[in-house]
């Protein structure tokens, strides 16, 4: 009879990841990103989706960035490149709906220019007189 070969802790996380809920992967990552891991340097972006799942705090960015320019989820469609109508970004962000990867990789594009720029436009703190 051939030894049984041990498993690896890869083997043992693989299994447990399949068993994971989408809660439990989602803070996984978001604990592997933020405390766990070494900054990797300039180029390190985080993930915004598990497979074709924003995550929930992706949600979040998109909704701060959407009611902060007042625009809709099909405006930010349009300006990511695709056609009028397309609604899957708005099932998305309300009802947890699936993306396209091609949506996924254009969503994470929009997200960083529209972060960066509402950094650059945010006005500076007003610095109280020194004479008070």
């Amino acid at each position: 009879m051939a030894k049984q070969r041990d498993r690896t802790p890869l083997d043992k996380l693989l299994k447990h990841w399949a068993r994971a809920t989408a809660a439990e992967r989602s803070e996984f990552l978001r604990q592997v990103t933020e405390e766990g891991q070494p900054d990797v340097g300039v180029g390190h972006v985080p993930p915004i989706a598990n497979g074709r799942y924003l995550l929930p705090q992706t949600v979040q960015r998109i909704e701060r960035i959407i009611i902060a320019r007042r625009i809709t989820p099909a405006e930010a469609m349009l300006e990511m490149g695709f056609e009028r109508g397309h609604a899957s970004l708005t099932r998305a962000l309300a009802r947890g709906a699936s993306l396209r990867l091609s949506v996924i990789a254009a969503l994470q594009t929009w997200i960083a220019q529209n972060e960066a720029e509402s950094v650059r436009s945010e006005p500076p703190e007003a610095e109280a007189p020194e004479h008070l």
